[in-house]
């Protein structure tokens, strides 16, 4: 274990707090604080020779979240039944507003994989674990080199159905989650993380109570960060999207484009956590098989559907209840190569939207233009100056990656070209439409 391991934990509040211990190997702990499952933030705080105090946990806690707390618990009152004006120690006895109204909607939640069995147990392991009364699991294995993952599937965990997706390509394992899938939400997280005992309630929440959302992304938080790199990545900026719920939808009536406010789609979330009504699907058309994990362009296929969730009009929501666990990579090499591919995938799928959308050609050029300066070049200047901040060299990939990323969608559409060919013997499975029309 390297000296900068860090141990991830969370802490009920609503449960007696208790010291924290026997963590001689680690230096410091990060804390997710919840409160009635409610995540409030991350509270990192050092170790003495692996001990934290009862009393020195309350505290951080009190100073950090109080108002928060306070907030939480007024609004629980409220809620109740019969709210009533009481004293701060009443406001514990209130019971938490969980969603009550109407029938919930079956989630088909789909993992796409393949031949990472280790990952994929732990997955399925979180997800048999869920407390939602009405789920459809399924698992998509993608063009699998061997039968491992079906046999797993088929031997642990009889409550998942099995299919396997030929075409190479993690948006035509999606693609093919949505047509298999028997619920009225279709829900995607990865191979590589663990969900939340109630990620899937919070899910039904938001679409149970608003009729017009359909796309909804949850927070990922790390399942550990016990290496560098690991702790580099959330440094980097991880995939947190912060703790309070976000709404985004364009107002039909604005003169600007949705590009000018959107084209950074990394804002709502990522692809290991996100949940869309099915029938989307049939308005705006499934995911483009050339973009993402399987191809050239190495992602950039969800960041591509939240726009297109945007850009046709509909409602998104990011909503921080909703609560996966990434295992972040865990070597430094791992990590290099996923910090360029982010900015190929990133570049590809402004590509790919300027190329579907002409009226927004402008607005991505203009943004793709202002990123590179912002994220990645300035950031390499400043690294001259403050060269401790962050290593160089993983700015300078993923600024690599960029350039790389504009050339990568028009060759990755004509390889989904070929596949789709290749494999049209399979019942048909729609790709993508360019364009909708009302």
């Amino acid at each position: 274990m390297g000296s900068k391991a860090v141990k991830v934990i969370d802490v009920e509040i609503a449960k007696p707090l208790m010291a924290i211990e026997h963590l001689a190997e680690y230096k410091s702990v990060q804390a997710l604080i919840r409160l009635h499952n409610v995540p409030l933030g991350y509270l990192r705080m050092d170790l003495a020779r692996g001990h934290l105090t009862l009393s020195a946990l309350r505290r951080n806690i009190y100073d950090k979240f109080q108002t928060l707390i306070l907030q939480h618990l007024l609004s629980d009152n409220l809620a109740a039944p019969r709210p009533e004006d009481n004293s701060i120690a009443d406001l514990l006895e209130a019971p938490h507003a969980d969603f009550r109204g109407g029938s919930l909607p079956l989630i088909t939640v789909a993992v796409c994989t393949r031949d990472r069995t280790g990952n994929l147990t732990l997955c399925l392991d979180s997800l048999s674990r869920l407390t939602y009364p009405s789920l459809d699991l399924l698992v998509v294995d993608n063009a699998p080199g061997s039968d491992s993952t079906e046999q797993l599937v088929r031997a642990k965990f009889p409550n998942v159905r099995y299919v396997c997706e030929p075409r190479p390509g993690l948006n035509w394992a999606r693609n093919r989650a949505v047509h298999e899938a028997r619920g009225e939400i279709v829900a995607y997280t990865d191979d590589d993380v663990t969900v939340d005992e109630w990620w899937a309630d919070a899910l039904a929440a938001v679409f149970a109570e608003n009729a017009d959302v359909m796309a909804v992304t949850g927070l990922v938080v790390p399942f550990e960060l016990e290496t560098e790199a690991q702790n580099l990545f959330e440094r980097y900026g991880g995939f947190g999207r912060g703790f309070q719920r976000k709404w985004y939808r364009v107002d039909g009536r604005s003169q600007e484009r949705v590009a000018t406010l959107h084209a950074g789609a990394g804002k709502f979330g990522t692809g290991a956590n996100m949940a869309y009504r099915r029938a989307l699907f049939d308005r705006i058309g499934l995911f483009d098989p050339a973009l993402d994990v399987g191809t050239v362009t190495n992602g950039g296929g969800d960041l591509d559907m939240f726009f297109r969730v945007l850009k046709e009009g509909f409602t998104l929501v990011y909503e921080p209840n909703a609560i996966v666990r990434h295992r972040h990579r865990r070597s430094y090499a791992e990590l290099r190569t996923q910090i360029k591919n982010n900015g190929i995938g990133f570049y590809s799928y402004l590509v790919r939207s300027a190329t579907v959308y002409p009226e927004e050609r402008f607005a991505l050029l203009r943004f793709g233009l202002w990123w590179l300066w912002r994220w990645n070049i300035r950031r390499l200047l400043i690294s001259f100056a403050r060269p401790r901040r962050f290593p160089r060299d993983l700015i300078i990939a993923e600024l690599l990656g960029s350039f790389v990323g504009l050339g990568r969608y028009p060759k990755a559409r004509r390889s989904a070209a070929r596949i789709g060919r290749s494999f049209d013997s399979l019942a048909p499975i729609e790709s993508v439409k360019e364009r909708v029309t009302f």
